[in-house]
């Protein structure tokens, strides 16, 4: 996120996880979707383990669980959590038509 290229790292990763069915931050859907968004796999992975970066990635795990989420994926649309990638398309439809 601090560099901004999280937003893009997460659309080829989860379209790895669910068209390819290669998990999410294992290998070898880390590597490939850190190259396919222009990142270094050693120079992130190094990063990662920065004291800084899990403060900022517990913080943003309390900020999850405070909002309902317990699982992952998880799309929170105006304050209604939907979770699994099989509520992908209802997470849209209610973007879609707020009422």
């Amino acid at each position: 996120m601090q560099e901004g290229w999280c937003e893009d790292y997460v659309q080829a990763t989860y379209r790895r996880w669910f068209v390819d069915g290669l998990e999410a931050g294992s290998e070898p859907n880390l590597s490939q979707s850190l190259a396919e968004v222009g990142q270094d796999t050693a120079r992130v992975v190094e990063r990662a383990d920065d004291l800084d970066i899990e403060a900022a990635y517990v913080e943003q795990t309390d900020r999850a669980q405070r909002a309902g989420i317990f699982g992952s994926p998880s799309f929170i649309v105006d304050g209604e959590v939907f979770w699994g990638d099989d509520r992908l398309e209802d997470a849209i439809t209610w973007a879609k038509n707020p009422d």
